[in-house]
């Protein structure tokens, strides 16, 4: 009877055992911390990479920026980072792929000797799928060598791993993204839904897989479900999308004064096993152009706001959620509700937070001024920061439209460079057709600085496949709108950035008279849809013009957020009745 218990007993810890493996499985291993670092220049790469040990390595958080560090607070160039991280056994036959959300601004990566590519770009997500090279149960090192040498505009080119960083876990078949599109008919009363899946099959055999996607609303009940089957080719990527109409009524739309959001799960059945879920948040929105008047929603809309320059002295570019948190609430509060914010793709953090709390948002691509190099037709480079920022960001409502640069001819002078004309332009119309093969749903523009110039026209000026026409303005920002208008007539103007002289330091700082009276009458002319301020909050740069203290004062708070006399003066008119 004993040795009768003792099978039992057996048997049941061993069930116990293998059910407690089953669920250890983790979805992910979290990589923020600390990691090893070096800015090491007589070693060569082939040789770092070899024996990361005859290195005396620095430590750095992450995600951080390398030069809020004193010692490195200066420094262009290559550095490297290096981790060891054990791999656990009840991963071994997953997935595994290597993620950062973003490194600036030229990526290198390493597991355990192997090169596995390289990512040009600071501000976008990559990944490499590191399952054939992890030794499982024992330690595998990681290294990461990143470049800040290229620079554009007049920002600092923040250094090193500012986002996230993780291996997430897969099973065989993955759901990469779920896009969701909305598009209400007024009219009709319906709102026509599509929705996109992108999967991945890892195995080398053809894989039948079932889709249960669910809609929830924000009180958790859920108000539409459905199920897709989909066929995958062995070591295979495909793409379905179903389509379906809802009666308007049924839905809480989004909009920036009430932002209702509603969140879709889908869950990846094989032979009825779950092998994986996504879940995504989106908002019900519609934002159209009539002719020179912008509409959410059916509703024509006036909107200003801020640029906000992701920069902070203590933590960089990284936008830690409560410093990111505190910036917008006082945006909203000083009467903010639309700008473009950043010559950059966002950080997570401003994009939750602007779905949640009703913010509108124009998002750009990194390309700036008269001689970027990028800014050449059919750029393979810039499409691929379109598709990456766009893919991430495909589901967030506070996003109403794409831009593909900023201030592409910056002075008068361009028109004398006919080669360069003629290729920004160029580029200009190729990325605008580029974005209409990503999102139809949203605004399509990019920021001039010439629109109003005496020499531009539509030979120059790519004006007649923009949706929205965004200018900036240092001087005469009326006069500059009114000559736009008069040469292009027919579209909504947004001044996208606003400003005359830097507002100076805190506290006593105030705006010039010139630029509040522009404010004010901005707000008069029927075809302008808004104005954001340059800018929020002073930042790090080494531009021209910065001063002495290396910072921009174009901010109505410093850059450590202390207010300057120049806040109330532009709450008082952007909370204004226009």
């Amino acid at each position: 009877m004993i040795a009768f218990y003792r099978v039992i007993l057996g048997f049941l810890g061993l069930f116990a055992f293998c059910a407690c493996k089953q669920a250890s499985v983790p979805k992910q291993i979290a990589l923020n911390g600390t990691w090893e670092f070096s800015i090491k220049k007589d070693l060569s790469e082939d040789s770092i990479i070899a024996d990361p040990s005859q290195i005396a390595w620095d430590t750095l958080a992450v995600p951080a920026n390398w030069d809020t560090r004193e010692r490195y607070s200066a420094y262009r160039g290559k550095a490297y980072y290096h981790r060891k991280i054990k791999i656990p056994r009840t991963v071994q036959g997953k997935q595994l792929l290597l993620q950062f959300d973003a490194v600036y601004q030229t990526a290198e990566v390493w597991c355990n000797g192997k090169k596995l590519g390289k990512h040009v770009g600071g501000y976008t997500p990559f990944e490499f799928n590191i399952t054939d090279l992890v030794q499982y149960g024992e330690e595998n090192i990681i290294i990461l060598s990143a470049d800040n040498s290229y620079h554009r505009g007049a920002w600092w080119p923040w250094g090193g791993i500012s986002r996230d960083v993780r291996i997430a876990i897969y099973d065989a078949v993955r759901l990469k993204y779920q896009h969701i599109t909305t598009v209400p008919n007024f009219a009709k009363g319906t709102i026509n839904f599509a929705v996109k899946y992108a999967l991945d099959n890892y195995t080398f055999s053809e894989k039948n897989i079932l889709l249960q996607s669910a809609i929830t609303n924000s009180e958790g009940d859920t108000i539409w479900k459905k199920n897709t089957e989909v066929a995958l080719s062995k070591k295979g990527s495909v793409e379905k999308e179903i389509v379906f109409k809802e009666a308007l009524k049924k839905y809480d739309l989004w909009h920036v004064n009430h932002p209702y959001l509603y969140q879709i799960t889908t869950s990846i059945l094989q032979e009825d096993k779950r092998v994986g879920e996504l879940t995504d948040h989106f908002g019900i929105r519609k934002i159209e152009v009539k002719g020179e008047q912008l509409f959410l929603n059916n509703e024509p809309l006036y909107a200003d706001g801020f640029n906000r320059v992701h920069d902070h002295p203590n933590y960089g570019n990284t936008e830690p959620e409560a410093q990111v948190n505190a910036d917008m609430e006082d945006i909203k509060a000083l009467g903010g509700k639309f700008s473009r914010l950043m010559h950059a793709p966002l950080a997570k953090s401003v994009l939750e937070f602007c779905d949640k709390n009703g913010y509108l948002l124009l998002q750009e691509i990194p390309v700036w001024g008269t001689d970027d190099p990028q800014s050449f037709p059919d750029n393979p480079q810039t499409k691929k920061w379109l598709s990456e920022m766009i893919t991430r960001d495909y589901n967030h409502p506070s996003v109403v439209g794409w831009s593909v640069g900023n201030e592409l001819r910056d002075s008068v002078n361009d028109w004398a460079n006919i080669t360069l004309t003629k290729a920004q332009f160029g580029y200009i119309n190729s990325m605008l057709d580029y974005i209409v093969q990503l999102d139809t749903t949203r605004l399509k523009t990019y920021v001039s600085l010439t629109s109003y110039k005496e020499h531009a026209s539509l030979e120059n000026e790519p004006y007649q496949k923009l949706d929205l026409m965004c200018l900036n303005s240092y001087g005469d920002a009326v006069e500059a709108v009114k000559r736009t208008h008069q040469k292009f007539p027919g579209k909504p103007i947004f001044v996208s950035e606003i400003g005359l002289k830097q507002i100076g330091p805190a506290p006593e700082a105030t705006l010039d008279s010139a630029l509040i009276m522009q404010l004010q009458e901005l707000k008069e002319l029927p075809y302008v849809v808004g104005s954001a301020l340059w800018s929020y909050n002073d930042y790090r740069s080494d531009y021209k013009g910065t001063p002495t203290s290396g910072f921009r004062e174009w901010g109505v708070v410093s850059e450590k957020r202390e207010k300057k006399k120049a806040y109330k003066q532009i709450q008082n008119i952007y909370t204004a009745n226009k």
